[in-house]
């Protein structure tokens, strides 16, 4: 029979705090990998779709349209008037049209450049509001800025008017004339060229010659530009109706005519016939008239843009024209 255990007797033989106990390690296994699934997301895009496009603010359109027309007489200043010295009376008118986009036109802003206001007067119809003016330094001129409210769709209205007296070398034609004497006879001829810095041909262009009573008018005769020019004994006048002049070109006519018995009986008095007394009696005026639809005369000029507080989408054209009548004195 065995031995009852008693836990409190201690021998060499079964010494729980001495013994060592040395594990046996386990067999090696390699972890197989674990295989993870991810999940795929079909993600599609998402659209929005509106009902109605949000409102974008456009600009209204205005079309504007300016005519500036000068009618101008013009003399050559006497002793000075060789070098080419020309003064100019001008008078000068503006007009407007606009055709808007919208029911109404909205205002616009003109900028004027003009002579001083010594030299240039401006009067400005109701809806054309001056609101600033200035003076050019360099060029000595006046800037303007005016407020424009035109008051009716594509109706053609005058916004302004102006009037100017100048001196001036830049002339659309360049004009000679002279007289000379031979056997009592006094011919006088004249030579006119289209300025090379003219924008566009002369139109209407003719020339006239006031024959005075110190000629014969039975013996008047056309002796260059005879196919162009008329004789009117009545207003004691020849003209020549030559037309459009192109651009650079030149045109000569003459006229010839035998002295009075007065002027003759004056000659034998005067062996120098280049007398102030002869140049006097021997006065023959050229007069000369033109007009052109591609130019003006003078310095003044137009802009226009548009109102900040009332803007617009606008578009500026403009047309320039003038009338002219010259007068040169015939030299001898």
């Amino acid at each position: 029979m065995s031995e009852a255990f008693d836990p409190f007797n201690v021998s060499d033989a079964d010494d729980l705090f001495t013994a060592t106990v040395t594990p046996t390690p386990a067999p090696f296994e390699p972890v197989a990998p674990v295989k993870t699934r991810v999940p795929s997301f079909n993600i599609k895009p998402q659209y929005v779709v509106q009902d109605k496009a949000p409102p974008i603010n456009v600009l209204p359109k205005m079309d504007l349209k300016f005519k500036l027309f000068e009618e101008v007489t013009s003399k050559a200043l006497p002793g000075i008037g060789e070098d080419g010295t020309v003064e100019l009376f001008v008078e000068g008118k503006v007009m407007a049209q606009a055709e808007s986009s919208i029911s109404r036109i909205p205002p616009f802003t003109l900028q004027i450049t003009s002579p001083p206001s010594s030299e240039c007067d401006i009067v400005y119809q109701n809806f054309c509001k001056v609101q600033s003016e200035r003076k050019i330094q360099v060029s000595k001129q006046r800037s303007i800025k005016c407020k424009v409210d035109i008051p009716q769709q594509k109706a053609e209205c005058e916004m302004l008017r102006y009037s100017m007296t100048v001196e001036t070398k830049n002339m659309p034609l360049l004009v000679q004339s002279k007289a000379t004497l031979k056997d009592k006879i006094c011919r006088v001829g004249i030579q006119i060229r289209s300025n090379l810095s003219n924008e566009g041909d002369i139109n209407d262009l003719s020339i006239s010659i006031p024959i005075p009573n110190t000629m014969q008018e039975s013996t008047v005769k056309i002796t260059r530009g005879a196919d162009t020019g008329t004789w009117d004994e009545c207003k004691r006048m020849v003209t020549w109706k030559i037309g459009t002049l192109a651009h650079g070109q030149s045109v000569l006519v003459s006229v010839e005519a035998e002295i009075s018995h007065t002027m003759a009986q004056l000659l034998a008095e005067y062996d120098d016939i280049s007398s102030a007394k002869f140049n006097e009696k021997i006065h023959c005026p050229v007069l000369v008239r033109c007009s052109s639809s591609s130019d003006t005369l003078t310095d003044f000029a137009l802009s226009a843009s548009p109102w900040m507080e009332d803007p617009s989408n606008l578009s500026l054209q403009q047309e320039q024209s003038y009338r002219l009548l010259h007068r040169v004195p015939t030299r001898k």
